[in-house]
């Protein structure tokens, strides 16, 4: 990186592939040094939209549409115009930020560094549950309930497939977007998504992760090459929501450690590049030597998944989750008055019947109703006996011993 790939505002800055990080000889120097500026979303999104090798490929709520984006797809870049360095802020170029994949070399960024730890500032009893909520959900939970809204994301990559120059590509069409193929000799086969409801998990902050040389469990059905920490007894744990990139990719069956192949060629005498001859042997000899990494030359396929935190695409408030989308005994005749009184001032049927507007969504999925089902985040698979409403939350139980269709 080089000073020039922030603070270009012309456009025209780019890398030459196989120049080691120097710009591309038919760049104007001069032209671009003359004009430089502060950082925007177009030149942060330059590297950051790009991850995979293409546009929103990996990150499943970052893309180039977030350059000029709908209010829908991200209200803080298309309502209020946030520049990405608003949130991630910067001192002494230090960048705070992270994905799931690095460690916070930089600092982190929260929701909470702006909207505080109490951002529903009403005095309902509303307010008062969706704070409490806070203390175990992570805000994109509710705020950001589906990802890849406004372009489709990578959900599959398997790199084994790769190599076939006479497979003919199927272009597939999700929604309004543009069609997108689902092989390619280079990469492999693929899978794509858009507006797609996350995984959610419990997540403390930390990620385990295999790194560059670390060892790898070869017998387990799926490799996870990083994975949230956290559980349901984990007080610093919240419920977050993630995108999980599934793959197959290549481990050395001796060594036990994730291959790293050579791909891109670094001049016309460059005979080991995969992208040249096809050849996994030379392309994965050439990639671990320069990564000073032992290969057998021995090597077996393996499913692969990563967790991706799902950070942006905010949504505006009122299209966020509901209690009704997340909590399925609020469907029925009790609601809120299961635990309160009822009141003159709230319509508490009214309240708890409310549902998610996912209208945003029509054209953008083949079937939004999957989204409208009850049990939004599927307590079971987070620890509990079923909905907290009825069994009780993480730390405590609900009073008076209340169970389903009882009474008070």
């Amino acid at each position: 990186m080089d000073c020039l790939v922030c603070h270009d505002t012309t456009g025209t800055y780019a890398k030459e592939p196989t120049g080691a990080g120097y710009p591309a000889p038919e760049v104007d120097l001069k032209h671009v040094a003359e004009q430089v500026g502060h950082s925007g979303r177009e030149s942060c999104g330059k590297c950051h939209f790009s991850g995979g090798g293409g546009d929103a490929i990996k990150h499943a709520d970052m893309g180039s549409n977030l350059e000029n984006p709908d209010p829908r797809c991200d209200v803080h870049m298309g309502d209020l115009d946030f520049t990405c360095a608003e949130c991630h802020t910067t001192r002494q170029h230090r960048i705070a930020g992270r994905s799931s994949s690095v460690a916070p070399v930089e600092g982190v960024t929260r929701c909470e560094d702006c909207h505080s730890d109490t951002p529903h500032i009403g005095n309902s009893v509303l307010d008062h549950h969706l704070n409490q909520h806070g203390k175990s959900m992570s805000c994109n939970t509710c705020h950001s309930p589906v990802y890849a809204k406004c372009a489709p994301t990578k959900t599959w990559w398997d790199w084994s497939k790769a190599g076939d120059l006479e497979r003919e590509p199927v272009m597939i069409r999700l929604g309004d977007s543009d069609p997108l193929p689902d092989y390619a000799a280079k990469k492999g086969e693929f899978r794509w998504a858009r507006a797609q409801k996350p995984e959610y998990h419990w997540y403390n902050g930390n990620m385990e992760r295999i790194n560059l040389g670390d060892r790898a469990d070869l017998e387990a059905e799926v490799v996870e090459i990083t994975a949230p920490l956290g559980s349901k007894q984990d007080p610093r744990a919240r419920i977050t929501p993630f995108k999980v990139m599934k793959g197959v990719q290549a481990f050395d069956v001796a060594n036990e450690t994730l291959l790293i192949p050579h791909l891109f060629p670094s001049g016309k005498e460059d005979k080991s590049a995969y992208w040249k001859n096809y050849s996994w042997e030379k392309a994965f000899s050439t990639g671990m030597e320069a990564a000073e990494l032992p290969f057998s030359g021995n090597w077996t396929w393996k499913e692969t998944w990563t967790y991706w935190r799902v950070e942006h695409e905010v949504m505006p408030a009122e299209q966020a989750l509901t209690c009704h989308q997340c909590h399925p005994s609020l469907r029925k005749e009790k609601t809120c008055d299961r635990c309160h009184q009822d009141s003159r001032h709230v319509d508490f049927k009214e309240l708890a019947h409310k549902e998610t507007d996912f209208s945003f969504l029509e054209g953008k999925r083949d079937n939004i109703e999957e989204l409208r089902e009850g049990d939004y985040i599927d307590f079971k698979a987070l620890g509990y006996e079923g909905d907290p409403i009825i069994h009780g939350g993480r730390f405590k139980e609900l009073p008076l011993g209340r169970k389903e269709g009882g009474s008070n």
